[in-house]
């Protein structure tokens, strides 16, 4: 009995502490996912103009409902650019294959 009284702070304490550690995700339901990868791979992708430091293949995640301008930018290709039509709660995947590849 005395090991289980000795014991009961530790198990509130290691209860308390790892509630700490709990990560709330947004609601994936109101917002888009893009996966883009393209053909061959390593595309630098631009959103809306603006360098996302990502390349293909890869993701955007938790984008608001709208219409973007993508462009996908490997050298010795000519750059892809094109629009893209998100949805709450859509999981959109595009593959880019360059011309001439």
């Amino acid at each position: 009995m005395k090991k289980i009284i000795y014991s009961l702070p530790f198990i509130i304490i290691l209860f308390i502490s790892c509630r700490e550690g709990i990560v709330d995700f947004p609601d994936d339901s109101k917002t888009g996912t893009l996966f883009i990868s393209s053909s061959p791979v390593g595309a630098e992708i631009f959103f809306e103009s603006n360098k996302t430091g990502k390349v293909t293949p890869d993701s955007l995640i938790i984008l608001q409902p709208g219409s973007y301008n993508l462009k996908l930018h490997l050298p010795g290709y000519p750059d892809e650019n094109f629009s893209v039509n998100v949805q709450s709660g859509q999981r959109k995947y595009i593959n880019i294959s360059f011309s001439g590849y």
